[in-house]
């Protein structure tokens, strides 16, 4: 009998094992979107103080916007491989439709690099 394994005693840890791993993918994926949204914040707000700036000074202060959109760009990027992984958890775990995931888990477009 040590071969053989009981199903029925396997399939709980198992569907708790499950459970667990397509849990955390989802909260690493909510933890990036919280992210994301900070970011997008902090991008609105250079665009409110970029456009209360003289040319002189939005020289000056672009390249610092710019690399906020990076991050921003950065975060997005990690956020659609966060939202892969979950679906291919998904996937061995037998879920077959993920167009709630989708629902549930809006993944932001990246931005461009722009002078506002």
């Amino acid at each position: 009998m040590g071969m053989f394994r009981d199903v029925e005693t396997e399939e709980p840890s198992l569907v708790k094992e499950m459970a667990e791993s397509l849990g955390s993918a989802g909260a690493k994926l909510e933890d990036l979107l919280e992210k994301i949204q900070q970011a997008l914040d902090q991008v609105n707000r250079w665009e409110s103080c970029l456009a209360g700036v003289s040319s002189e000074e939005k020289e000056v202060l672009i390249p610092a916007f710019h690399q906020t959109i990076r991050e921003y760009n950065a975060l997005v990027e990690q956020a659609e491989n966060a939202l892969a992984w979950l679906l291919i958890q998904r996937e061995a775990c037998g879920f077959r439709t993920h167009k709630n995931v989708h629902l549930f888990y809006p993944i932001p477009s990246k931005m461009k690099l722009y002078i506002p």
